[in-house]
């Protein structure tokens, strides 16, 4: 019976993948908004392969992998390409449908790959990453300990374009607090601008207890923006965005007003839906909060 450390997390998107998880936890396990991996049974390290391909027999067999893996926890880009390498292709040969394989990354792995690693990943199959980019502006990600800058990111999109694996960015509204709001919403817009990924899913911050910004906010230190504010966010954030054809989300419950969008096709029409939501200031026509209440539930 295959085991599964709880509480796991994965993209919305990858709902129908079945869950590998070849790693515990976050290596970094830093970033002050986040309360994920902060359970002491989450503390972060490797399964032994054995381990690892114990669970994807079991899986095979009985029919749980289909046409789709994700890799978990946190950042399974972390382990050694040696080890990535005997996953992909162990997933290969007992999961004859296998079409896509995907796992959370950040900044730091990728740089650390490289691309001649990063197109040999992508040779097995490997054929998206997730990022929690956060931000574009470098004062917020210094605070909440992201462990990348701007420049690095920038880097590291480029990266992935030439192994060609696409790139699903997360951008996080309200993260740069109220005195940093405009400014996190602009410089965000233009590291979207510089990355061009083929998805961006905005997601609005939401304050954790176990989180270290939970605990700026108790103390008076941190001021989340209101939902209009965050929705001017969202607004100026899409209007410094320009993508080459990539898609647009804010669909993520957290978010007060969901869009969907591929740009640049649909910009102006999302920026007047915006800006209408805007100037009503009409709070029945948003998601309303218990939506938001569910998520900290968890």
């Amino acid at each position: 019976m295959i085991e599964y450390v709880s509480p796991f997390f994965r993209p919305p998107s990858e709902a129908k993948s079945f869950i590998l998880q070849a790693t515990i936890g976050c290596s970094h396990n830093e970033c002050t908004y986040c309360a994920m991996y902060r359970k002491e049974e989450q503390r972060f390290r490797v399964r032994p392969m054995d381990e690892i391909k114990s669970i994807i027999d079991e899986a095979s067999d009985f029919g749980h992998i289909t046409d789709r893996v994700f890799i978990a926890d946190g950042n399974a880009l972390v382990l050694s390409q040696k080890k990535l390498v005997e996953i992909l292709g162990y997933l290969r040969d007992r999961c004859v449908r296998l079409e896509r394989i995907r796992m959370y990354a950040n900044v730091g792995d990728i740089l650390r790959k490289g691309v001649d690693n990063l197109k040999e990943l992508r040779e097995l199959g490997l054929d998206m990453v997730y990022i929690g980019f956060e931000s574009g502006d470098d004062i917020v990600l210094e605070r909440i300990r992201k462990g990348a800058n701007y420049d690095e990111t920038v880097r590291a999109s480029n990266m992935l374009k030439e192994a060609l694996i696409e790139n699903s960015a997360m951008v996080l509204l309200g993260v740069g607090g109220v005195e940093r709001s405009l400014e996190h919403a602009e410089a965000t817009g233009r590291l979207l601008t510089a990355t061009d990924p083929e998805y961006v899913g905005a997601l609005s911050l939401q304050l954790r207890p176990g989180a270290p910004i939970f605990e700026e906010w108790e103390q008076g230190k941190f001021e989340l923006p209101d939902k209009f504010q965050m929705i001017k966010e969202l607004e100026i954030m899409v209007e410094n965005t320009n993508l080459t054809g990539g898609y647009f989300f804010s669909n993520h419950i957290s978010n007060y007003l969901p869009i969907k969008a591929k740009f640049p096709r649909d910009k102006e029409k999302v920026l007047s839906q915006i800006r209408e939501i805007l100037n009503k200031k009409d709070e029945s026509i948003l998601r309303p909060d218990y939506y938001r209440d569910v998520i900290n539930q968890y």
